[in-house]
């Protein structure tokens, strides 16, 4: 028995010398791949590479780069012989040189086999048949590779083997800084044009590219050519520089626009007021008068990602379009979070564009076969988001985390906000996602535009703040006004006040904002006066995910206002509108049902059960608070017509969280709002509400 511990301890001791010197291939290499077939999130972004074009073609030139450096990096580091110190350099045993021999093998084929069979159980039998083809030429190379090439390393003096050698041919060194080059010419590419090049270069290709580049800098440059001067392996170094560096190199900075002195000033509108003024333009144009009902919509957008963003505006593009823009006019407000921001600030912005006359002549509304708006909508959100964002955390921002110093240009916010604004500008022929948020209202007389309520979380704290042209008081609890003179935040454009309300980690990061001050004390903003980080904003579904909070704060706000004009015999009826992404969502109930409940798993559960609870509150909470809103339409508003509508996504498919879909998911969404589907919903009670034109 001792001695079976022994040699158990023995080839542990190899096994664990052998995996920490390519630690780079290994990890990166089965992690990666887990990753990519196992999160849902990275099975849809593999759905773009079956877009038409030269997509799949330069994913799989990734995935075979991916499995080469794999291969190559622990090749090299596993069979080189060094100065004899480690135990892996002084074993020449069989079990070891078999593993010197098979695990860079492994290593290589891993990727591409990994892929074929997630592509084939995703119903992609071309895309699956491609991998095992790249997986099968991987593995044909590297057994056969010496036969073809006659490729001899100068081996240890007295060894016939080849497996172990002492020094590397010119061309291998060649090779691996031609790559090592090349990495960083496509960081160059990415970060100059973050937009263009992903549109060529998908997400998952990015991925592949990313990959390949840290294991060939991990394993040849941290550990082999460290170890090749004679110096301890730096695998961890790269760790150790992201925790030390962290205290200085922030480069979050919530972006700003230049001021200048002809800047128009910020519009913000008191609620009360705003109420008054929106009411009496309906009054003036004849729509409202006393006696006869008229409906003020309030709408909650539910956070998710690009799926959030595309079923809200999609949802409140068809009511617009079915109502003949009926719909819009009695459209007080929109409270977003994460997608849904998007999505509703989308909508608001393309209200705008009607006002002002641009819409019908916007390059997205020529051919429109549904509709202005809904045509509009498809050509803003259906895109994708994540590639940009994310060959920006791939390459420049990722180089950022290992600087002592911020570089704000490389800040991957920057991407995101940058790949809406050119969306937007694509699709309507302007650039309202990068003029400055407040100015979204300032060519509306006839006040058209609904009020935004952008809901962001504060990470210390967790508060709510607000983005809003209507000024955030005391009437909306424990909650911050992004706009207040004090914060440094009213020079932010619209895709970037969107952006605070979407930052899920760990895609976008959490920005930094700033606050004016004079000697200790804040004070209000003013050119020249001193800026010093104040919080930092993450996505709003950290505090409540389906923006009814902020709803029901509104509501209780309008209040007295709205009680006033009925006192003046105007019967103006709020209905809240919650629209929910979640798929398969149920409209909010009472008790529940313990059938409903389910178990996960119970695997590793010390551990994760905890960060499992927070999240899953996420969910729950917004489930809470629209039954709460439900509950409260009821009690703090006369009786009268139904005044809670509920458009939850009745879809059997799993649409992941995410910032990018693939067509046939966008027109799996697109079906929701047609027959049979199209009667779940309550589009024509809402639209019955409408006055006749």
């Amino acid at each position: 028995m001792v001695t079976i511990v022994r040699v158990v301890g023995e080839r542990g001791k190899e096994v664990g010398s052998i995996l920490w010197r390519c630690v780079y291939s290994f990890s990166l290499t089965l992690l990666c791949s887990a990753g990519l077939a196992l999160i849902p999130q990275g099975a849809e972004s593999l759905r773009l590479v079956s877009h038409p074009g030269w997509t799949f073609p330069i994913f799989i030139f990734a995935v075979a780069s991916w499995s080469t450096a794999a291969w190559y990096s622990a090749r090299l580091t596993l069979g080189r012989v060094f100065d004899g110190t480690s135990l892996l350099d002084r074993s020449d045993t069989p079990f070891v040189n078999s593993i010197r021999m098979w695990l860079p093998r492994f290593l290589g084929i891993v990727p591409a086999s990994v892929l074929s069979i997630q592509f084939q159980r995703m119903g992609q039998p071309v895309l699956a048949l491609a991998c095992f083809m790249t997986a099968f030429a991987m593995g044909v190379f590297v057994v056969k590779r010496r036969a073809w090439f006659a490729s001899r390393f100068r081996g240890v003096e007295g060894q016939a083997s080849t497996i172990r050698f002492e020094s590397l041919q010119q061309r291998t060194v060649l090779t691996v800084s031609i790559a090592i080059v090349l990495t960083f010419l496509l960081l160059l590419a990415v970060w100059i044009w973050p937009v263009e090049v992903t549109r060529l270069v998908s997400a998952p290709a990015l991925l592949c590219f990313a990959f390949a580049s840290w294991i060939l800098f991990g394993d040849l440059v941290l550990t082999y050519y460290f170890k090749q001067a004679r110096l301890p392996s730096m695998a961890a170094l790269p760790l150790l520089l992201f925790i030390v560096f962290s205290l200085w190199n922030d480069n979050h900075q919530v972006k700003l626009l230049p001021t200048s002195p002809g800047d128009p000033p910020v519009i913000r509108r008191p609620i009360d007021a705003h109420l008054d003024a929106w009411l009496q333009t309906r009054v003036d144009s004849g729509a409202l008068v006393p006696g006869r009902p008229f409906p003020l919509f309030v709408v909650a957008a539910e956070g998710g990602g690009i799926r959030a963003a595309y079923w809200a505006g999609m949802v409140l593009a068809k009511l617009q379009d079915d109502s003949e823009a009926r719909f819009g006019r009695h459209l007080f407000a929109l409270s977003g979070v994460s997608g849904g921001s998007l999505g509703s600030s989308a909508f608001a912005g393309l209200v705008a564009d009607a006002g002002a006359g641009g819409l019908a002549s916007a390059p997205c509304a020529r051919s429109a076969r549904d509709g202005a708006y809904q045509a509009c909508m498809r050509k803003v959100l259906q895109r994708d988001f994540l590639s940009p964002v994310l060959g920006y955390a791939l390459y420049p921002d990722m180089l950022q985390r290992f600087l002592p110093f911020a570089i704000p240009a490389a800040d991957r916010a920057r991407a995101m906000e940058t790949a809406w604004a050119q969306g937007w500008e694509s699709a309507t022929g302007n650039t309202r996602f990068a003029r400055r948020f407040d100015q979204l209202w300032a060519a509306d007389p006839a006040m058209n535009v609904p009020s935004l309520l952008l809901n962001a979380t504060l990470v210390d704290g967790g508060n709510r703040i607000i983005a809003s042209d209507l000024m955030i008081d005391g009437r909306f609890p424990d909650a911050y006004d992004a706009l207040d003179p004090l914060l440094d935040l009213r020079q932010m454009s619209l895709a970037t006040a969107v952006h605070n309300s979407a930052r899920f980690s760990y895609i976008s990061p959490a920005g930094t904002v700033s606050a004016c001050r004079q000697g200790q004390a804040l004070a209000a903003c003013a050119p020249g006066r001193e800026r010093r980080p104040w919080g930092r904003v993450i996505d709003g579904g950290y505090f409540e995910n389906s923006g009814v909070e902020s709803v029901r704060d509104l509501l209780f706000a309008m209040r007295p206002k709205l009680a006033q004009w009925r006192e003046r015999g105007y019967d103006i009826d709020p209905a809240v509108i919650v629209i929910s992404n979640s798929p398969d969502a149920i409209a909010p109930s009472g008790k529940q049902d313990p059938a409903n409940a389910r178990m996960d798993t119970t695997f590793l559960s010390e551990l994760l059960a905890p960060p499992l609870g927070l999240f899953n509150t996420r969910a729950a909470r917004a489930t809470f608070a629209v039954t709460a809103e439900l509950r409260d339409m009821a009690v703090i508003l006369p009786a009268g017509p139904e005044r809670f509508f509920w458009f939850g996504m009745h879809s059997a498919n799993d649409t992941p969280l995410g910032w990018a879909l693939a067509s046939a998911t966008f027109d799996g969404i697109d079906a929701l709002l047609g027959p049979p589907h199209e009667g779940k919903l309550p589009f024509k009670t809402v639209l019955a509400r409408l006055p006749p034109p």
